[in-house]
């Protein structure tokens, strides 16, 4: 659980670094186009540090516990080919506003945890405070 935080605050800082020299996640190309994350950068920059930081935040990767594995809060099954580099946008799945989703990861013990629209803003703003 330690590494996990360890990563997980390594990749948090690299994504708040990121946005604040106000580049786009490559991520963002599977929901915006190029020409639209350019005027993003200029006219809002503040919405573009927001979904890069939801490119890479608005999702966990954690150990599948026993007693989550057949709990009916398990949305279904979803197979990602590479766990470090998954793109939220391709997988098609939407943060709802209150709750966490949970999601197996085929062939393996892990669950995909898309986080509440509410837990990720909360975090994108104590991040870029």
């Amino acid at each position: 659980m330690r590494k996990l935080f360890c990563i997980f605050t390594f990749v948090l800082a690299s994504y708040v670094a990121t946005a604040q020299t106000n580049k786009f996640d490559q991520r963002l190309l599977s929901k915006f186009t190029e020409t639209e994350l350019q005027e993003m950068q200029t006219k809002n920059p503040d919405a573009l540090a927001y979904w890069n930081y939801y490119a890479g935040n608005a999702f966990q990767i954690m150990d599948l516990p026993a007693e989550k594995a057949v709990a009916h809060e398990i949305k279904g099954t979803i197979k990602i080919a590479n766990q470090n580099s998954i793109n939220i946008f391709e997988l098609q799945l939407a943060p709802l506003l209150k709750d966490y989703q949970y999601y197996k990861i085929e062939g393996t013990g892990k669950l995909l945890v898309i986080l509440s629209e509410e837990q990720i803003k909360a975090r994108f703003t104590k991040t870029s405070k």
